[in-house]
C-alpha cells in the first residue's frame, strides 16, 4: 500500500468502499502513480465540527464565522489508502469537484461517496474512443471516488486494493 505502518489494515474492496460511503466527507491528501500505470490515492475522513461561537477575525464579515461548523479532521476519523494496479488499471481522471455534475440519466450506480456505476458516460466513451472495449482485457469497471475539492473516476477491470486506518497514522505528503 501507500505507507508502510502497522497501523493500517487490508480490508475487502466492498467493505472499503462501505466504510468510505459511511462517511460524511473526505480529504484527498495525497495522490501518484506509486509505478507506473498504478494509482495511489490517500483519502482522510472528514467531519462537520462544533459550531464555531468565538473569532478572532475583525474584518466586517467576521459575524459570517460565527455559527458555521468547519469540516475538519479529528481524532475520530479514518484514513484510507486506495491502490488501482496498473494490470488492472485502464484511465483515471481528476476533476475539480467544483465543476462536476451529478450523474445524469441514463448513468446508473451505487454508493455515495465512493460509487460503482455499472452505466456511464465515462464508460461508454472509454469502449468508444479505446481498445479496452467489448470484454477486452475483461469487462469494464467505473469507480467514482467524491471528496471535498476533488472527484476522482477510474476504468479498470478489477476492484481496488482498500486499507483503513485510525487517525494517528501519519498522512503522508507530497515532497
Amino acid at each position: 500500500m501507500l505507507t508502510e505502518t502497522a497501523e493500517m489494515m487490508d480490508i475487502p474492496w466492498l467493505e472499503g468502499a462501505q466504510l468510505i460511503d459511511g462517511c460524511e466527507y473526505l480529504f484527498a491528501v495525497h495522490v501518484r502513480e506509486l509505478e507506473e500505470l498504478t494509482l495511489g490515492l490517500t483519502l482522510v475522513e472528514a467531519k462537520a465540527q462544533a459550531p464555531i461561537t468565538v473569532t478572532e477575525d475583525t474584518g466586517p464579515l467576521a459575524f459570517l464565522e460565527l455559527g458555521s461548523r468547519p469540516i475538519e479532521r479529528d481524532d475520530t476519523c479514518r484514513v484510507f489508502e486506495i491502490v488501482f494496479d496498473r494490470n488492472h488499471m485502464i484511465s483515471y481522471t481528476v476533476l475539480n469537484e467544483s465543476y462536476g455534475r451529478y450523474p445524469q440519466t441514463p448513468e446508473i450506480f451505487t454508493g455515495k461517496l465512493f460509487r460503482i456505476f455499472s452505466r456511464s458516460h465515462l464508460l461508454e466513451f472509454t469502449e468508444r474512443t479505446t481498445y479496452a472495449s467489448g470484454g477486452y482485457p475483461a469487462p469494464l469497471m467505473h469507480f467514482e471516488i467524491v471528496c471535498l475539492n476533488h472527484v476522482f473516476d477510474v476504468i479498470a477491470t478489477a476492484p481496488p486494493k482498500i486499507a483503513v486506518g485510525n487517525n494517528a497514522v501519519p498522512v503522508p505528503r507530497l515532497m
